[in-house]
């Protein structure tokens, strides 16, 4: 991803713009220096959210906002905890990408920006090493040490409901069904452990029992992803 140097006046942080195209924060900044979050992450909680986290997971339609745009990002850290994140500068060391499509009634469902990001009004505080840049649905996975990351942990930062059963409000049984596929095949296993993996396809399709349409088994990355 190209970056454009450029000086962005955040308390006490130094950061790096982005071009307009990759549009990375709520104020257009991509922050390149540590937080007060900067522990290593090692390995994915097994409860999500985490125990003892008091944010609520959404049960409401789509499309869902991100926490770093809702109430000028008030609550977008506790997110990042509840995922069983830190959050600091974008750490390189361990970097790939996973794409992640979601379908509801057969209605396409956006993934949007700035997930994992950690604001305080327009000054974005740090990224988790699972966020979005755009709205292509690509996750970014940049850690200091190899780790496993799961999808269950996106939603959780996303503040959005996912169990092996529901998406937000949407929920298996009543004649609809819930999947999830992995590079065109469908998951039988608990949806929120899908542990996310280099140029992976991961679709979550949610609709008429049998009639769930065929997802497609991969994803064209660009510009170096």
């Amino acid at each position: 991803m190209k970056r454009v140097a450029v000086a962005c006046a955040l308390a006490l942080l130094a950061v790096a713009c982005a071009s307009p195209k990759s549009s990375p924060s709520a104020n257009g900044k991509t922050p390149k220096s540590s937080s007060s979050s900067s522990a290593t992450y090692t390995s994915p909680p097994a409860t999500l959210p985490v125990p003892g986290t008091t944010v609520t997971m959404s049960t409401a339609p789509p499309p869902w906002a991100p926490p770093a745009l809702i109430d000028n990002g008030a609550l977008s850290a506790a997110y990042v905890a509840a995922a069983g994140l830190p959050y600091a500068e974008e750490m390189l060391q361990v970097h790939y990408h996973a794409h992640l499509d979601i379908n509801i009634n057969g209605k396409s469902v956006e993934v949007p920006p700035y997930l994992g990001w950690v604001a305080k009004g327009h000054n974005a505080l740090g990224l988790s090493p699972l966020h979005t840049h755009d709205a292509s649905g690509v996750i970014h996975i940049e850690n200091s040490v190899p780790a496993d990351f799961v999808l269950g942990q996106v939603f959780t930062e996303w503040g959005v409901r996912l169990t092996p059963t529901c998406i937000a409000g949407f929920c298996s049984g009543g004649g609809n069904d819930l999947a999830a596929f992995v590079n065109g095949k469908r998951y039988d296993g608990d949806l929120t452990r899908i542990v996310l993996t280099k140029h992976e396809e991961i679709a979550i399709e949610y609709g008429p029992t049998g009639k769930l349409p065929t997802p497609r088994s991969s994803y064209h990355f660009t510009n170096g992803l």
